[in-house]
C-alpha cells in the first residue's frame, strides 16, 4: 500500500544543505533545540507485524510545549481520532495521551477510562519524548552528547518505507542502541529523518527486537508558531480534565486508574 504525503512543511523557509557527517547534523539539531518552545503537527502512526505484515494505522495530532531549551519541563499531547485496521477498515476510534508534571495520562474513550502512570518520581526529571520513554518513538530535541552516548550513529539513506518515501528536503540518522543504553531491550534500530528547513523530525522507522516496526510521519509541522486553543486543550493536565468533564478534551466523567 502506498500513502500520499502532503503538507509536510508549508512554511517558506530555506532548506539547509545536507550535512557531510553525523556530528555536523547532530550539532545542527542541538542548536535548533536551544530555542524550541512549541511544536504542533498532524501525525500518522503505523505498526507493522513482522510475521503477517499486517498494518494497524492511527491518525491524529501531536502538540508539544516547553520553556525554551528545557526538555525536562515539557508538556505534550497526542490525540488519535482515526483508526485503520489490518483489513483496511477505517473507524473513528479515539485514543489520547497527555503528559505533564511527571504523569502520563492515557484516555480511553470507548471504555470511559483514564489510566495515569507516574513516569517521573517527585523531584526527578525526564524527557517524555526521549526514545524508550514515551508512547511514540519520536525523538524531539535530543542533545547530541546524549545521542552519541546511547547510540551508534550513522547517516541514513533516503526513506523507503511506504509512508515516508515521498518526504523531500530531509536528512536522516540511523541510531543503533548501545548495550545498557536503556533502549537496547526494545529497539534494534531507529531511523529518524529531519526536515532541513527547521530540523524537526518528520519521519521515524523504529525496528523492534521482535521484528515488528513502528513508523511515524509528521505532516503540517509548525515549530515555534504558538498554540491555538485546540492545541492547548490537548495539553490539559490530569487534574483539570478530571474536574471539568465538559471541556473540549473530555466529554464524560473520567475514572482514573493509577498504576
Amino acid at each position: 500500500r502506498d500513502y500520499k504525503v502532503t503538507g509536510v512543511q508549508t512554511c517558506a523557509l530555506p532548506i539547509s544543505k545536507p550535512f557531510a557527517t553525523t556530528d555536523a547534523l547532530l550539532d545542527a539539531l542541538e542548536r535548533a533545540t536551544d530555542g524550541l518552545r512549541d511544536v504542533r503537527a498532524a501525525v500518522t502512526y503505523v505498526r507493522t507485524d513482522a510475521i503477517t505484515e499486517d498494518r494497524e494505522i492511527r491518525i491524529g495530532r501531536i502538540v508539544l510545549e516547553q520553556p525554551a531549551g528545557d526538555a525536562t519541563k515539557r508538556r505534550f499531547g497526542i490525540a488519535f481520532d482515526r483508526y485503520i485496521d489490518a483489513a483496511g477498515h477505517a473507524s473513528p476510534q479515539v485514543q489520547r495521551f497527555a503528559f505533564g508534571d511527571g504523569w502520563l495520562a492515557e484516555f480511553d474513550d470507548a471504555r470511559r477510562q483514564c489510566i495515569e502512570r507516574q513516569l517521573v518520581p517527585e523531584g526527578a526529571k525526564l524527557d517524555p519524548l526521549r526514545l524508550g520513554e514515551g508512547p511514540l518513538p519520536l525523538p524531539v530535541g535530543q542533545r547530541a552528547d546524549e545521542v552519541r552516548r546511547r547510540f551508534t550513529v550513522s547517516l541514513a539513506p533516503a526513506p523507503d518505507a511506504p509512508l515516508l518515501r515521498r518526504l523531500e528536503g530531509v536528512q536522516g540518522l540511523v541510531l543503533v542502541p548501545k548495550p545498557g543504553s536503556g533502549v537496547d531491550e526494545d529497539f534494534s534500530e531507529v531511523r529518524v529523518w529531519y526536515d532541513l528547513r527547521n530540523f524537526a523530525p518528520v519521519g521515524v522507522v523504529a525496528s523492534l527486537k521482535g521484528g515488528d516496526t513502528k513508523t511515524v510521519l509528521l505532516r503540517e509541522v509548525r515549530v515555534n508558531a504558538g498554540l491555538d486553543a485546540a492545541a492547548r486543550s490537548m495539553l490539559e493536565d490530569r487534574k483539570s480534565t478530571r474536574l471539568n468533564s465538559s471541556h473540549l478534551v473530555i466529554s464524560y466523567a473520567v475514572f482514573c486508574l493509577k498504576k
